[in-house]
């Protein structure tokens, strides 16, 4: 590989012409390859879309799209993640760290902010949707909505760092997509 080679494909590519070398080809195939590993990037959001358009055209057009916020600033069991003594069997409000530790365990502890956010979309996930995520599989039964088919979600960051899902949602024997 010489620079003159990869000047001649970048110009190529410039005027809208495919790379005629063969070697700056494959070379490109293993970065694009191995940045589609890399969250966030163009590579890992085209997969993405990819899994989402297959999805779509083995069940259909999803029904829902959802987002999923669990505020963890405040929350009790956030708390008992980030190792305050929390009684949950018995709560009282005004019992447990005030308003500010609460604000500090969660900024301060990201890992334990994590694992809440974890276990919250999995509980809703199980209570609202009847999905359970097992390590190699994943059974749904009857939820609130239907019985799902299949769902697809990936998770954000907001400005303040906490974590969000996005959710897309096929039923099981929904309408088609001519019917809707």
């Amino acid at each position: 590989m010489t620079p003159e080679r990869l000047r001649q494909a970048a110009e190529e590519e410039d005027s809208k012409v495919p790379v005629t070398d063969g070697t700056v080809q494959k070379l490109r195939r293993y970065v694009h390859g191995a940045v589609s590993r890399v969250q966030g990037s163009d590579q890992a959001r085209y997969q993405l879309h990819s899994q989402i358009w297959s999805t779509a055209l083995y069940h259909g057009p999803p029904y829902v799209w959802i987002t999923i916020n669990p505020t963890d600033l405040h929350d009790p069991i956030m708390q008992v993640f980030a190792g305050e003594d929390v009684n949950l069997d018995n709560f009282v409000a005004s019992s447990g760290p005030d308003s500010h530790t609460q604000a500090l365990n969660v900024a301060g502890d990201p890992y334990a902010a994590a694992k809440f956010f974890h276990f919250m979309i999995r509980t809703i996930l199980h209570t609202l949707f009847c999905i359970k995520v097992l390590k190699f599989k994943v059974h749904a039964s009857l939820g609130i909505l239907g019985e799902i088919s299949a769902y697809f979600g990936t998770v954000e960051t907001q400005g303040q760092g906490s974590l969000h899902l996005h959710m897309l949602l096929w039923w099981k024997n929904g309408p088609s997509f001519d019917e809707m």
